[in-house]
């Protein structure tokens, strides 16, 4: 006898639980850790049943065919993304994803490591000692820089940069407005609305004029844009001009979107914890010797390797993901599932479970010493997802996230700035909230390999964005 999914408590009318999703996230998310394998929650009239059960979860995502893409949070990206790699139904998927493998190949790896450094030293090249930083701008910034620099092949100015990073603020600060409220405010004039809508228009633009001077350019054809223009991408029947920008769209918006949120994590646990930014310190000095880092210099990394692990565990980019939907009548575990649910899955909720890791709500890089704890099944690490939609770029974010954090280590030192709170707010991905860090220059080898690191002495200024002091 199949049993009924249970409804979390607490919906309100109209809202349902999106209120309680979206102004703390972590607790929502945290109560349902012990609780049945399957729950039901509304985000505002549209029921949505969260898988919290390890094994299940791993079922749904290996079986996309039951499993579409669909769902509350495919809608709400829809109009940056459209039917980009990450979120077309499966009758797109395959081509796509094999006409874009090759980018992210092993082969691939050491060449897109090795630009990591020079994108992250075109962005702290604005920093100067004493600085104090709005650390999820610059983030943005600096992981837009690096997709440009590695997928892109350089085809958009340093002000197109700038003005991306600056348009997906505001696009990201209307999602996580349009999360919580019914859909009638989204129609109002307000200037949040306002800048939602331009910066999304704005954005797209840029790719779509990206693209034309790309293909007008006579140059040689690499990276994603080489795909999407190559002789395979162009025998693709749908791909047109709209979808070419949607594949785009997602190369561009996804790895800046999912790596900036994580390292903003690490930032914040390193200016709590001194002892392990100077664990970490040690590190970077002992390894690079005040080199650059490189995709050589990755085996040695250890320690560093270690907090982008943890960080990806206690503090996953794609916290609550409610975007698959059932496309025929199935059983999953218990239950019943009809076709037309929408369903999620949480690696927030799988990656905090007492069952699978010793003090889960602890920031511990030591817990995945061998010596120390058993690494868990695969079950309980799902960071990238899991299956034939799984995140094709895991190993490019995994690498740039290690070695931007080696290299802002290398010469940077972070710390809290008093009377600034840290509220998390539900939003696409979970980030930091209001995060600002004061960065402090390091003194250490020869000054001269700091290629790119100005020096300066301007304590306690902040650096001028277009952020709001609650922004996601």
């Amino acid at each position: 006898m199949p049993l009924a999914v249970p409804s979390v408590p607490g919906a309100v009318p109209v809202l349902g639980h999106t209120r309680m999703l979206s102004r703390k996230p972590m607790d929502f998310l945290s109560s349902l850790t012990s609780g049945p394998d399957l729950v039901k929650i509304r985000l505002g009239p549209h029921p949505v049943v969260i898988i919290c059960n390890p094994d299940l979860t791993q079922q749904m995502l290996s079986d996309s065919r039951t499993f579409d893409k669909g769902g509350p949070l495919v809608d709400l990206v829809a109009p940056l993304v459209g039917e980009g790699l990450a979120t077309c139904p499966l009758s797109k998927h395959k081509p796509a994803r094999q006409l874009f493998q090759p980018i992210f190949n092993r082969g691939m790896a050491a060449a897109h490591a090795n630009r990591f450094p020079s994108a992250v030293a075109k962005v702290t090249a604005g920093w100067r000692d004493g600085l104090v930083l709005d650390m999820p701008v610059e983030a943005r910034r600096l992981t837009i820089q690096v997709a440009v620099d590695t997928l892109f092949a350089d085809v958009f100015s340093e002000q197109e940069v700038d003005q991306i990073a600056d348009d997906l603020t505001s696009w990201q600060v209307g999602a996580a407005q349009r999360m919580s409220r019914p859909p009638v405010f989204d129609l109002l004039p307000t200037p949040t609305n306002r800048r939602f809508d331009v910066g999304l228009k704005r954005v797209r633009q840029t790719v779509t004029e990206a693209i034309t001077r790309h293909r007008r350019s006579g140059r040689e054809k690499v990276g994603v844009l080489g795909a999407l223009l190559s002789p395979e991408g162009e025998r693709i029947p749908w791909f047109n001009t709209p979808t070419l920008v949607d594949h785009a769209m997602t190369f561009l918006i996804a790895p800046t979107a999912t790596v900036s949120t994580v390292l903003c994590w690490i930032w914040h646990e390193l200016a709590q914890r001194s002892e392990l930014q100077a664990r970490l310190q040690t590190e970077v000095d002992t390894v690079l010797g005040g080199e650059a880092p490189t995709f050589e210099h990755l085996p040695e990394l250890e320690l560093t390797k270690r907090i982008v692990t943890e960080a990806l565990r206690l503090y996953p980019s794609i916290h609550f993901a409610p975007l698959r939907t059932v496309t025929t009548d199935t059983r999953l575990g218990e239950y019943d599932l009809p076709a037309g649910t929408v369903v999620a899955y949480s690696p927030y909720i799988i990656h905090r479970r007492h069952d699978l890791y010793e003090n889960p709500e602890l920031f511990d890089p030591d817990r995945w010493l061998g010596a120390k704890l058993p690494m868990p099944s695969r079950h309980a690490f799902i960071p990238f997802g899991h299956g034939t939609r799984q995140c094709i770029a895991g190993e490019y974010a995994f690498n740039e996230a290690v070695l931007t954090v080696a290299a802002i280590a290398s010469h940077w030192r972070l710390e809290s700035v008093a009377g600034t709170p840290l509220p998390t707010r539900g939003s696409v991905n979970l980030t930091p909230r209001g995060l600002r860090l004061q960065v402090s220059r390091r003194i250490s080898f020869d000054e001269t390999t700091d290629a790119g690191q100005p020096h300066g002495t301007e304590g306690g200024r902040q650096r001028p964005t277009q952020s709001k002091a609650w922004l996601i």
